[in-house]
């Protein structure tokens, strides 16, 4: 018992609890912080797929769920199947 309180006195004395408080609430939040980001949309925990799936987009290939200019991407398809062509007559 003696030794305990000779702990407590020299570690903890009153002086630092609200430092302990206030350092243990940011440390708790931080991680609390840390875990909301880490369960948003854009994050993928995915060990064993394919870790770079932006390899598998064609060129000719829209990502986007709207389409503001289909002709571009009408123009991009055929660009690239004329290239394609000229690649495989060469």
């Amino acid at each position: 018992m003696p030794m305990n309180r000779a702990f407590v006195k020299k570690w903890l004395p009153a002086e630092t609890l609200p430092i302990f408080g206030i350092v243990g609430i940011a440390v708790g939040g931080a991680g609390y912080y840390l875990y909301r980001l880490s369960q948003g949309p854009e994050v993928v925990w995915d060990r064993h797929g394919d870790w770079r799936p932006w390899d598998k987009i064609k060129h000719d290939q829209n990502q986007k769920l709207i389409t503001v200019n289909p002709e571009f991407w009408e123009k991009r398809r055929q660009t690239v199947k004329e290239n394609q062509r000229a690649v495989d007559a060469i």
